[in-house]
């Protein structure tokens, strides 16, 4: 770690993740270990884990009556 905290990611690690200069990372904390990742790949994450055992997608669900709200409040 550099003297104003910068680490340096190693090119192995930059191609696993797909990224590369100007790219932002996020240090994901979880307990006491922390995780590098993208913006994309949480969102990723974070989209599956709305799904219910049953199928159901609730993030798809909320879309669909989201839109369904702004076609009815068209004039």
């Amino acid at each position: 770690m550099g003297a104003k905290g910068r680490t340096v990611v190693p090119q192995a690690v930059r191609e696993v993740l797909h990224v590369g200069e100007g790219d932002t990372l996020l240090y994901v904390v979880e307990g006491e270990q922390v995780r590098l990742t993208t913006r994309q790949q949480l969102a990723q994450e974070l989209y599956g884990s709305l799904a219910e055992p049953d199928g159901r997608d609730f993030t798809q669900e909320l879309l669909e009556e989201r839109r369904a709200e702004a076609e009815r409040a068209k004039p």
